[in-house]
């Protein structure tokens, strides 16, 4: 029988989104504590921003499965149809808009046929991926990710992420594949007292991960676990 810690921190990785876990991961461990612990704290305070109608449109946006058939969805008709939260609707339409310009390009198209792998945190607790689509262009396959939120990945955040992505996704039929993070982060600009802050407009662009900064499945595994057990004890006094 799971205990009552295990249990909230169950219900708390069920809201845990891959970027987060890439980020917990890429913190050194000896700031982790503090890390996750804002984490939680953040979790205690209520609801989230969620850009949960922008993930579930990512397959239309992208053109899953349709390439570019002058059948599909517009962006228009793709945004109305987006469900969630009233205050959230509008960075999730601006996500949106923002992703079908920049992904839209003639000779790519896109499938969702692929496995779906989740991540390992415990023998008994997983993090959802969301991969939800690769891409095909000419020879090159690709497994993407798309980052959603304003506020960019820092360090080595990207890294660890696209790791996590080859580890469990790199395999079998798709062997010879690539993986890309497609970022819609805002660019750090100086503003008008000297102070950095996030640009009005996001800035698109793709990551990729070079074969010489790939992290061993062994590494990401422990640190994984790491995650998980200070997860574990910051729970402990809850």
């Amino acid at each position: 029988m799971p205990t009552k810690r295990q249990g909230k921190i169950a219900g708390l990785l069920q809201r845990y989104k891959f970027e987060d876990l890439a980020e917990a991961i890429a913190t050194p461990k000896a700031s982790r504590t503090a890390h996750l612990t804002a984490f939680v704290d953040r979790e205690r305070k209520g609801r989230w921003k969620s850009y949960k109608g922008f993930r579930a449109a990512i397959p239309d946006i992208v053109g899953v499965q349709r390439g570019l058939d002058p059948g599909m969805k517009d962006i228009d008709e793709i945004c109305e149809g987006m469900r969630g939260h009233r205050d959230d609707l509008g960075f999730n339409v601006e996500a949106a808009r923002v992703l079908f310009d920049y992904v839209r390009k003639p000779g790519v198209s896109a499938y969702d046929d692929h496995p779906r792998y989740s991540l390992k945190m415990a023998p008994d607790r997983r993090v959802t991926m969301d991969i939800q689509h690769h891409i095909v262009e000419g020879e090159r396959g690709a497994f993407q990710y798309v980052y959603p939120r304003r506020t960019p990945l820092e360090g080595r955040a990207i890294n660890v992420l696209l790791s996590l992505m080859h580890v469990n996704h790199v395999q079998g039929d798709y062997a010879e594949f690539d993986v890309e993070m497609i970022d819609l982060s805002c660019d750090h600009i100086l503003g008008p007292m000297g102070g950095l802050r996030l640009s009005e407009e996001r800035n698109p662009q793709t990551h990729r991960l070079e074969a010489a900064d790939l992290i061993s499945r062994e590494e990401l595994n422990e640190e994984a676990s790491n995650v998980y057990e200070v997860l574990l004890s910051i729970h402990s006094g809850v």
